[in-house]
């Protein structure tokens, strides 16, 4: 056989079996936004895989809160479909300065902190290691890490965590920093959401106060899907986002309801909140 029939060959072989794989990752479970403009942009069509690492950085240093805050909202929606617990790795020194995790909020972002176990990791090393064994055990949801710095954080422990993310269905969501940081490393995380602050929707019982949180996020990262720009919006009683219009600021909230109506059920009333109070940290 020729070399230029050889290549063609090989060629066709690695398609088949990049097919069969992108197909099998197509079948895995997978957990809707609640925004099925933002699902159909993910692995699969369908949400975000259950059987994957996933990446949330801030797109900048202040905006860790906020990234931080997606990644409850997305634990929250995590534990909601299933009764079990949920893994949340902090470190001991306080990542990015936010200072420990604060019960009310948690409730506030609708993540129930009796069904969180909290691990306490002394470094980046330790956490992902937490990590790792927390996707292994059972009864368990999913896990949450908060990584200081990008040091031990790099392609290997990457493709480690999604391995095992594969292996046991159950998704890690890995806060890995800000843009500039760990955000530029090579990695084998199924997505990276990249998470700036926004301000909240309009607040109909009081003109002056806050309305549910908003988050800018950008696909940075999708594996199997396409990269893309949201404004989202939290609905912490139905545990679920929705697309919200940039133009839909306090002046005028009817796009952004219009899509809440869409893809979520209808909630109980909304409390004031801000994404700097439901951010969750004392």
């Amino acid at each position: 056989m020729s070399r230029p029939a050889e290549k063609r060959e090989l060629l066709e072989s690695l398609r088949r079996d990049l097919s069969c794989f992108e197909s099998q990752r197509a079948q895995a479970p997978s957990l809707s936004l609640g925004a099925s403009e933002v699902d159909r942009r993910l692995s699969g069509g369908a949400g975000l895989s259950l059987a994957g690492l996933h990446e949330v950085v801030g797109a900048a240093y202040p905006d860790m809160a906020a990234a931080t805050g997606f990644a409850m909202a997305l634990g929250s929606r995590l534990v909601a479909r299933e009764a079990r617990s949920l893994v949340w790795v902090t470190q001991r020194s306080g990542a990015h300065d936010l200072g420990p995790l604060y019960g009310p909020g948690l409730a506030m972002m609708g993540l129930d902190p009796a069904r969180m176990l909290i691990v306490s990791a002394k470094d980046d090393r330790e956490a992902l290691w937490v990590t790792e064994e927390a996707l292994r055990t059972p009864d368990l949801c999913g896990v949450v890490s908060e990584l200081e710095g990008a040091r031990a954080y790099d392609l290997k422990a990457s493709r480690r965590l999604q391995l095992a993310a594969e292996r046991f269905e159950r998704p890690a969501l890995l806060l890995a920093g800000h843009a500039g940081s760990a955000a530029s490393a090579p990695s084998a995380a199924l997505t990276r959401f990249r998470i700036a602050s926004a301000a909240s929707s309009s607040n109909s019982s009081a003109v002056s106060a806050p309305g549910r949180a908003r988050f800018a996020v950008t696909l940075d990262r999708v594996r199997g899907g396409s990269s893309s720009q949201f404004i989202l919006e939290w609905n912490h009683a139905a545990h679920c986002f929705s697309v919200a219009s940039p133009f839909s600021r306090r002046e005028d909230g009817a796009a952004g309801r219009d899509a809440a109506k869409r893809d979520c059920p209808p909630a109980r009333p909304q409390e004031p909140a801000s994404v700097s109070r439901l951010a969750a940290f004392a």
